[in-house]
């Protein structure tokens, strides 16, 4: 990276995800990627957000010397996948990684990008410049508590999700009114990497309640089903018989 485009992607992170990730940002995302309040982000399924949460822990960590990004995730499985769209961003930048784990990025500049699991116990006693709930609406609520405090000395705070139910710590963000909160919703339809024929299948295959809280942006109700009856008869695959 030249020290113009260095400079560039240091003042605009919207510039480091075109170097990072290979492509432009969405709309959506450069919203996003400039915010510096507390954001809270209600999403469809393959908007982005998990690209644009890892292009923020590299922006953290490359322009923050000794800064910890840190993502909660309801599972170490799901916080390991924007690490590893960090990691594959840094490497296309050029940067060699000092340590180089399931858990750990860590650069030379002494930065670390981190992924833990989404217990209350394996978040204590972190401090984090950038801390990341990812699929917040699936963290338990005892977790998020806990990892809200990593950012109690200065650190911004961004939580994500699809919607779960209308109750929760998540819900209360998002549908809440406090004004140092800055706020995004992005519906699966509103971006251009997802076919129209691909959610019209999915809308046809679940039933509008499922498909309006996977891909609309819309907080579920209790014992709404996933598939309609015509959708589940599409995914069973016939017997194969047996001879005599």
């Amino acid at each position: 990276m030249t020290l113009a485009a260095d400079l560039a992607a240091a003042l605009d992170p919207v510039v480091l995800f075109a170097q990072a990730i290979g492509k432009p940002a969405h709309d959506w995302q450069r919203g996003y990627l400039r915010e510096t309040r507390p954001t809270v982000v209600l999403k469809g399924r393959q908007t982005g957000a998990s690209t644009a949460a890892a292009v923020l822990a590299i922006h953290n960590a490359l322009y923050g010397p000794g800064a910890d990004a840190v993502i909660v995730s309801p599972s170490l499985r799901q916080s390991t996948e924007i690490a590893t769209r960090a990691r594959a961003g840094l490497r296309a930048l050029g940067v060699r990684l000092t340590q180089d784990s399931t858990s750990m990025l860590r650069l030379p500049n002494g930065s670390r990008i981190l992924s833990l699991p989404g217990t209350a116990r394996s978040v204590r006693g972190w401090t984090a410049r950038l801390l990341i709930l990812d699929e917040a609406a699936f963290i338990e609520p005892a977790t998020f508590t806990a990892a809200r405090a990593l950012v109690a000395t200065g650190g911004r705070l961004v939580v994500q999700s699809t919607p779960a139910g209308e109750w929760g710590d998540f819900h209360e963000l998002v549908t809440g009114d406090a004004p140092e909160w800055a706020r995004f919703t992005v519906r699966s339809d509103e971006v251009p990497t997802i076919a129209p024929e691909f959610l019209e299948a999915e809308r046809r295959a679940m039933t509008p309640d499922a498909y309006a809280t996977e891909y609309e942006c819309v907080f579920g109700k209790a014992g709404a089903s996933l598939f309609t009856a015509e959708g589940l008869a599409g995914l069973i695959l016939p017997t194969e018989e047996i001879p005599a």
